[in-house]
């Protein structure tokens, strides 16, 4: 059974959203939630332990009908995700994030401020208003995070994330406890609508722009120069080589390289993946030339 969201963010008397853990008791403070703004109050036994209460704001008795510590916790984690993002964009500082496709549970990671350019809170896209918008240069929406602690997106919300090719990324709210794990949530999101994976089926739909590369090596065994191949995948989340080769790119990679190339395959996380290795053109030989001895 989950434990009553208590009130962990409230605002001081400038507006500025102040967590429990750094409140001081004697300052005035009012309630985050948006609907309410009334005068709330720092309660803090300093005890620990079994009957102990952890420290939380709370309303002067008969005060908030209508307030909800949902909606607050949602505005708080908002704001500090928000600053942490723009804090990271600012020291043009990798945000690198993972999560499962839930389409195809392939493990995906990218850098979430790859193209971002710039951040915004409850951007009103018309629609809908999303509760961080990240966009480009050109300021072209890229993708979306919603926090989620009460209502999931609506149906159609969700349509217009789709028919834009805007990515939803979706957090969801369990515990005020959340509160402590701003940067952890956001870097092990709940869901991601978006898949690198050849194989989802849903990757048709997705931004993504594929190239073979294929790059020097030595041969381990007689250090001959060889071809190593890989594809290359950018997308609104970076650039990142794999090694999940499409039926197409494995054909053309085969009638370049005739009976030099043999294809190979491996499961990785419940995924099959073919790739194209070539073979070391000297050590064929010799072995070539061992058998014809025999």
């Amino acid at each position: 059974m989950n434990r009553k969201i208590l009130h962990v963010y409230a605002k001081d008397e400038s507006g500025k959203f102040i967590h429990v853990n750094n409140a001081v008791k004697g300052i005035k403070y009012y309630c985050a939630d948006p609907e309410c703004k009334k005068e709330i109050i720092f309660r803090s036994s300093g005890k620990t332990g079994k009957g102990s209460r952890r420290p939380h704001y709370s309303h002067k008795k008969g005060t908030n009908p209508n307030c909800s510590p949902e909606r607050s916790l949602h505005e708080g984690f908002k704001n500090e995700l928000v600053g942490l993002l723009e804090k990271y964009r600012v020291e043009n500082k990798p945000f690198i994030f993972n999560w499962t496709c839930g389409a195809c549970n392939c493990k995906n990671s990218g850098n979430l401020l790859e193209k971002a350019k710039l951040l915004k809170a409850e951007y009103n896209l018309g629609e809908c208003q999303p509760d961080i918008a990240l966009l480009d240069k050109e300021e072209n929406v890229l993708a979306v995070i919603e926090i989620v602690n009460t209502h999931p997106p609506e149906e159609k919300v969700l349509q217009y994330y789709k028919n834009k090719n805007i990515t939803l990324i979706q957090i969801d709210l369990t515990s005020d406890e959340d509160s402590n794990r701003v940067e952890d949530k956001t870097k092990n999101p709940d869901s991601v609508d978006f898949c690198i994976s050849p194989e989802c089926q849903n990757n048709n739909k997705y931004k993504i722009n594929r190239r073979i590369v294929c790059r020097q090596h030595r041969c381990s065994r007689c250090f001959s120069a060889i071809l190593k191949f890989e594809i290359e995948i950018t997308s609104v989340f970076g650039t990142k080589s794999s090694r999940g080769f499409k039926d197409d790119e494995i054909n053309l990679i085969e009638s370049k390289y005739k009976n030099i190339v043999r294809i190979e395959g491996r499961s990785d996380q419940g995924i099959k993946e073919k790739y194209p290795v070539m073979e070391c053109i000297r050590c064929k030989r010799m072995r070539s030339s061992r058998r014809e001895r025999l």
